[in-house]
């Protein structure tokens, strides 16, 4: 964090609002945040489904969030004139170690639903329901540099799309497309790009091990691997528990439509490594 940041006191947005009233459930808004919850049945385990999914999202709203700092950051870094590669990285890092933080968060959350037992009490009840459609995980993807890899995900043999897909892009196409605009050349995959273009070496692997030697690309490079790290454990794990679960139903077919095999594995074929080139051996060197 920059050492002249030197926050102060900010006013309610609300000036007319009474700050002794606050209290730790009327602060938080717990008793509408709790409300939130609303299983279909009365499986027990729908209410962990549910509520293990409205942890990442939270987790990914404030993600989303921090990650436009890094990238604000980052662009800034990256423009510094007096820096022939880039300037102090040191902000981006620091909202950027929040995103890691919290991606742990997401990625070990979502494991704990590999203990329910009861997929099938409630499986038909949530329709076509899908992970597929989380759009905070898309917004998120295409911040990181991700192409739109997921369309067509949900095809059948005859090429129609599952209801999942096709609802899910009428809701948020229009929101997908502005954000595949505004991050088309600020994204985490765009600038890592830049860094190795400006790296000095006569190839991708010597200018990469260049920059890990660079003051402020070394810890930059390590968040940025740290982060393809939780992309890939994410979609792994999702696929494992998949894979778990709808054994246990004994279908083979997701909620969304998918040969879910097929399609979550999709993003470790076409889109993994968001920056290639990096490696436990190049963080290894620029330590």
């Amino acid at each position: 964090m920059s050492a002249s940041y030197n926050p102060q006191p900010l006013p309610p947005l609300d000036p007319n609002l009474d700050v002794t009233k606050n209290h730790y459930w009327s602060y938080h808004n717990l008793e509408a945040l709790l409300s939130c919850k609303k299983p279909l049945t009365a499986s027990k385990d729908e209410d962990l489904f549910i509520c293990v999914h409205q942890i990442c999202e939270l987790a990914l709203h404030q993600m989303i969030a921090d990650m436009e700092r890094v990238l604000d950051a980052l662009a800034k870094a990256l423009n510094d004139d007096a820096a022939p590669i880039i300037g102090d990285t040191s902000e981006a890092c620091y909202f950027f170690k929040r995103v890691l933080r919290l991606y742990e968060v997401v990625v070990t959350t979502m494991p704990i639903l590999s203990t329910m037992r009861s997929f099938a009490e409630f499986r038909t009840s949530i329709g076509p329901t899908s992970g597929f459609q989380s759009f905070q995980f898309r917004h998120l993807e295409i911040m990181s540099g991700v192409r739109k890899y997921w369309e067509g995900g949900t095809q059948d043999a005859e090429g129609k799309p599952h209801i999942a897909e096709t609802e899910f892009e009428c809701r948020y196409g229009a929101d997908i497309a502005n954000w595949f605009e505004r991050y088309r050349d600020r994204n985490l995959s765009h600038y890592y790009n830049i860094l190795v273009t400006r790296a000095t070496g006569n190839s991708p692997e010597e200018r990469i091990a260049n920059l890990f030697n660079h003051p402020h690309t070394s810890a930059i490079l390590k968040c940025m691997y740290a982060y393809d790290e939780f992309q890939t454990r994410f979609h792994q794990a999702h696929l494992g528990l998949a894979v778990q679960q709808l054994k246990i139903v004994g279908v083979d077919v997701g909620t969304g439509g998918t040969s879910f095999r097929d399609y979550l594995a999709k993003y470790q074929k076409e889109e993994a490594p968001l920056f290639p080139g990096l490696s436990e051996k190049g963080l290894e060197t620029g330590d």
